[in-house]
């Protein structure tokens, strides 16, 4: 396997904000510490032990317990028993429930969190850390989850299910998923274990148990947190919400700071934060005149807050109050997320501080690049650098063109004289009558009109004498930026393992992953089987 880096600041895909925050130096007021190293995690470490209760521990750890016992692995069960002891953390990440687990960067973002914790674990002897991923089963929108792209198919769960995606049920799941399995009949690999996960009465539990074999090597533990046993120590965070929008002031001055440093705010908070669950809905909880008011219904604060101590699991956070959830129940020490998640981290230091909840350190996930032997071969052939490739397609083609065929595309001579003369028309016209001024441009827009198909044509000759070649690049293209998206954004990560043999392809990630490498990382996959 080998490995080479791109910058991101080569890479327009990337945004702004993403292309920055690998140095983290520039935003230290909107952290509780830049992140750096793993000494960073020591001596966050030293103060979350002192911040996370026992009590919330035991009952995280008796919760997760119930959800995963019947499929976990050995491994996962001994990092769930390390959890056990005050000096033992949480390195966390987590995502929507996306369709068979893609795409590509789903794995990205678990496999740094394990090599994370397996650095910091090596760096000292007084802390132990496990990988977490975190569920975000609340989550109600269902179309950035439903589909994924897998052997040239855009595989679609199709239902007219609403509300939270984790309490959706599995009726109607049956054709996606033989859908999915047809891809891999007759194969006897690591792929057939999580082909005979049965469906389960919600998406959730099948989506934990799906996910939870695919990284049991790994020892990641996959938690499910709508549940009312955990939602039971976020209840003080709920009654606050309720009882004042301090959450809502606090993210709009720091929008003002993010504008000032010249980003864009990236989530939107309000006046209460937090959504009601019923009847297979997550409807908006909405500060009125006289209470609060759910889906049309007001209720008085006090009648709303009895609620929240009777069913706090129907209470769901939004992206405001969704991580201080998170950092809640677990003993965690950082959270790892992609470039829009960090965007909206940084925009909740305040959120935390007005509920009394210690900020995590934060960190942007690995980016990566896969070639296999089907991309590497037209690469070499082509011979270009692969940064090259994070074009439009009909720009490389034409790139390509003019390296090749420069002299015969090279048109500048010819439109320079164009450019002669339209202007000596137009001088001529004016001559004239100034009135034939306007007859003049007319008739020079259509002349370079004419120029232009001329071009085309030229373009479109060359083009034929040059078919295989150019063939390659939309090959290529279409797999490094597909729809002029970054790969790991589009593809299923099983696309690279088109036998079902996924373990050497999570193994080459693991390997090609480097928790404080901050630019596109490229791995040749010819090597790797699968």
């Amino acid at each position: 396997m080998i490995q080479t880096t791109i910058s991101r600041d080569k890479i327009k895909q990337f945004s702004t904000f993403s292309q920055a925050f690998g140095d983290q130096s520039t935003f230290g007021q909107f952290l509780t510490a830049p992140f750096h190293s793993v000494s960073d995690m020591y001596e966050q470490a030293k103060v979350k032990q002192q911040a996370y209760s026992p009590e919330i521990r035991n009952n995280l750890i008796q919760t997760w317990n119930k959800q995963i016992a019947s499929f976990a692995s050995e491994n996962q069960l001994e990092n769930l028993k390390l959890l056990e002891n005050e000096n033992t953390f949480t390195v966390t990440t987590g995502h929507q429930l996306t369709l068979f687990g893609g795409p590509l960067y789903l794995v990205y973002k678990v496999l740094h969190v394990v090599r994370l914790v397996e650095a910091f674990n090596a760096s000292q002897s007084e802390f132990q850390a496990v990988p977490v991923f975190w569920m975000a089963s609340e989550d109600h929108d269902f179309d950035e989850i439903k589909s994924t792209h897998l052997f040239n198919q855009k595989l679609t769960w199709e239902s007219d299910q609403t509300g939270p995606v984790g309490r959706f049920r599995m009726d109607d799941f049956s054709q996606v998923h033989e859908t999915f399995n047809t891809f891999f009949e007759g194969k006897e690999n690591e792929i057939t274990d999580l082909l005979s996960i049965s469906e389960k009465a919600g998406y959730a539990a099948y989506f934990q148990e799906f996910l939870s074999k695919l990284f049991a090597d790994f020892g990641v533990l996959v938690l499910q947190p709508d549940s009312r046993d955990l939602k039971r120590a976020f209840i003080p965070v709920i009654l606050r919400e309720i009882a004042a929008p301090s959450a809502h002031q606090a993210v709009l001055n720091t929008n003002k700071l993010i504008e000032a440093a010249g980003y864009k705010p990236q989530a939107q908070a309000r006046d209460c934060n937090l959504f009601y669950l019923k009847n297979g809905k997550r409807l908006r909880i909405e500060p009125v005149a006289n209470g609060l008011a759910i889906d049309g219904e007001v209720f008085s604060e006090e009648v709303l807050k009895k609620l929240v101590r009777e069913e706090p699991e129907n209470f769901s956070p939004n992206v405001i109050l969704r991580p201080v959830y998170q950092e809640t129940i677990l003993p965690n020490l950082v959270y790892v997320g992609g470039g829009g998640e960090m965007a909206y981290w940084i925009q909740l230091k305040g959120v935390f501080q007005v509920h009394q909840t210690l900020f995590p350190l934060i960190q942007q996930r690995i980016s990566m690049q896969l070639h296999d032997g089907t991309i590497k071969k037209r690469l070499d052939k082509l011979n270009w650098p692969v940064e090259r490739f994070f074009q439009p397609k009909e720009v490389l083609k034409k790139l390509f063109l003019s390296e090749n065929e420069g002299d015969d595309l090279n048109l500048s001579a010819l439109f320079e004289s164009f450019y002669a003369l339209r202007s000596e028309m137009i001088d001529k016209a004016k001559s004239v009558e100034a009135t034939l001024e306007s007859f003049a441009e007319a008739e020079a827009v259509r002349m370079k009109k004419q120029l232009e198909v001329f071009e085309q044509r030229l373009i479109r000759q060359l083009k034929q004498r040059h078919e295989q070649t150019l063939q390659s690049i939309d090959f290529i293209s279409e797999r490094i930026i597909p729809e002029n998206t970054l790969q790991e954004r589009y593809f299923h990560w099983l696309q690279f393992a088109p036998g079902g043999g996924y373990k050497d392809l999570l193994q080459a990630i693991y390997q090609g992953t480097d928790p404080f490498e901050t630019d596109l990382v490229v791995i040749d996959l010819t090597k790797v089987k699968g």
